[in-house]
């Protein structure tokens, strides 16, 4: 496979709906549990928005 293939419109959608979800599942539970200290929730969020 070459890397056009993966470079499309479709592959472009797929991912950023992935990582769209999974950020929105993370702020989720960061802000109805208490499953994480401030501190790590806010360095998570940093960094998957650095990421993202």
């Amino acid at each position: 496979m070459r890397k056009e293939d993966f470079l499309t419109l479709r592959w472009n959608n797929i991912l950023t709906l992935g990582m769209g979800l999974l950020m929105l599942i993370y702020i989720y539970l960061v802000l109805t549990t208490s499953v994480l200290s401030d501190g790590v929730a806010f360095w998570g969020l940093v960094v998957l928005g650095a990421i993202y």
